[in-house]
C-alpha cells in the first residue's frame, strides 16, 4: 500500500474547523488491494473533514463508476456508484470504543491515510448480484458464455417422464 500516499490527510498542520480534500480514484487505486471484486474505477471523492480539539469528523462523498465482473457471465459490468459515508475519529486509547464507523488513534498521530476507508465504502456500495442487464445499461452477456451456460445446465424433468 506504498502507492497510496496520496491519501494521507495531514491533519496536525491544520487548525480546528473545516478542511476539504478531493481525491481522484483511478484503476491503479484498486490495485493496491488484494483480491478486490472492483477491478477498474473512475471515481471522484470529497472527503469533509472537521477538526476539533479531541476528534476528526470526517464525511466522504464518492460518484463515479467502478467495473465489476458479471456475476453471470464473467465478463466487465460498468456500475455507477454514488454514495456518503460518514467516520468519527477520536483521539485517545482505545477502550472498545471503536466500531466501523468509529476508529480511535493515539493522540499522537498527525495524519490520516483515507485510502483503506475509500475502499470499504466503495465496495460496500456494490450491489449483491451484478448482471448485465440490456435493457437498463445497454450492455449484454457474452452470447457465447450463454450458450455455454445453457448446454451445461440442468434441464427441468417433468415427473411423468422418466429420469
Amino acid at each position: 500500500m506504498s502507492d497510496l500516499k496520496e491519501f494521507v490527510i495531514n491533519f496536525g498542520s491544520v487548525p480546528n474547523g473545516e478542511h476539504e480534500f478531493h481525491f481522484e480514484i483511478n484503476d491503479s487505486f484498486f490495485q493496491n488491494f488484494d483480491n478486490s471484486i472492483i477491478q477498474k474505477g473512475d471515481v471522484d471523492v470529497l472527503v469533509v473533514m472537521e477538526k476539533k480539539e479531541t476528534m476528526l469528523l470526517l464525511d466522504f462523498t464518492m460518484e463515479g463508476t467502478v467495473t465489476v465482473p458479471c456475476d453471470r457471465c464473467l465478463e466487465d459490468l460498468d456500475l455507477d456508484i454514488e454514495g456518503y459515508n460518514e467516520l468519527i475519529v477520536k483521539f485517545g486509547e482505545s477502550e472498545g470504543d471503536e466500531s466501523e464507523d468509529v476508529v480511535v488513534i493515539s493522540p499522537k498521530e498527525y495524519e490520516l491515510n483515507v485510502s483503506q476507508f475509500i475502499y470499504e465504502f466503495l465496495t460496500v456500495m456494490i450491489p449483491l448480484r451484478n448482471v448485465h442487464d440490456e435493457e437498463e445499461n445497454g450492455q449484454g452477456c457474452d452470447p457465447e458464455v450463454l450458450k455455454e451456460i445453457e448446454k451445461h445446465s440442468l434441464k427441468e424433468t417433468s415427473e411423468e417422464e422418466p429420469p
